[in-house]
């Protein structure tokens, strides 16, 4: 006898162990949606982004911190550039500088404490996985990889602010 899913157009033609792998995506995106923690972070994020719209001129088109970090971050990881060496401390002012205007508050150890929190939540692996099994199921493209330009900057960020 046939599984009601043989003849699934998307499970034609497919090995076993691709259908394991086609049940196992949406079973772990399920326990993902279920981490109490990962909730949480999830939450904290789309409050940031929420609070981050308000407080900017939503008029306008802007871009958003996640573009402003990679942006400006790529450049300096496929040259190199440790995160901590002086050749960082541009790199970390043009995107401090430009969130603060985004943001219309001053370039400040406040602003880039906020920052580097923010960083530190968008960071969290699950959040990538979670996307990476998004586009799987959905049959989307793969999303590009945060977590270097991330890590970078958080371990630039840090070195640059006072008792961190």
């Amino acid at each position: 006898m046939t599984s009601p899913r043989s003849n699934d157009h998307r499970s034609a033609g497919r090995r076993p162990a691709e259908r394991c792998a086609s049940v196992a995506r949406p079973v772990e995106l399920a326990g993902l949606s279920q981490d109490p923690d990962f909730r949480v972070g999830v939450r904290r994020m789309a409050e940031r982004y929420a609070a981050e719209r308000t407080q900017s001129d939503t008029t306008v088109p802007r871009r958003d911190s996640v573009a402003m970090v990679r942006d400006q971050v790529g450049p300096a990881l496929a040259g190199g550039i440790a995160p901590a060496s002086p050749q960082a401390d541009p790199i970390v002012a043009a995107v401090t500088a430009q969130y603060a205007h985004v943001f219309g508050c001053p370039d400040d150890v406040g602003l880039r404490r906020r920052l580097l929190d923010w960083l530190e939540t968008v960071n969290d692996p699950r959040r990538e996985r979670y996307l990476r099994l998004l586009a799987v199921i959905n049959d989307w493209p793969a999303p590009e990889s945060l977590a270097p330009v991330f890590d970078w900057f958080v371990q630039a960020l840090r070195v640059r602010i006072p008792g961190e």
